[in-house]
Order: C-alpha cells, then structure tokens, then sequence
C-alpha cells in the first residue's frame, strides 16, 4: 500500500553568475497529500522532525479511517 502523504525536499535554483550559472540549494520541506494533489505544509530546513512527524501521524490517521471504512 503507498502512503498518501510524504514528505520531500523543497529546493531552489540561485543564480550565482553569468559565468557559472544557477546553484540548486536546500530551502526546505515539502509535505504533500498524493490523494488530493496539493501541498498541506511547508516547513524550513530546521524543521527536518516535525514535517516527518506530521506525515507519519496522517498517514496513522489515514490508515485507520480506511481500517474503519471497510
């Protein structure tokens, strides 16, 4: 079974130069709903345990409703 929410990173291309181009740099988290194709939160790099901690907690809660629902 595939979970319906993730979390991914967040990234941003940074132009450095005209000569050396674009820097692709860690700006955050991304956490995502698979089922309803949107974003629920955006968290900042520091906020690395609490974006994996309400992706797992969704998840359990997802997955429960479905328990019920059957």
């Amino acid at each position: 079974m595939l979970e319906r929410y993730s979390v991914r990173t967040m990234t941003q291309n940074i132009k450095q130069s005209e000569d050396y181009g674009y820097t692709l740099r860690h700006t955050g988290w991304w956490l995502y709903d698979w089922k309803e194709k949107k974003t629920v939160q955006t968290f900042p790099v520091s906020e690395k345990e609490q974006a994996l901690g309400l992706c797992k907690l969704l998840n359990s809660i997802e997955e429960e409703n479905d328990g019920l629902s059957k």
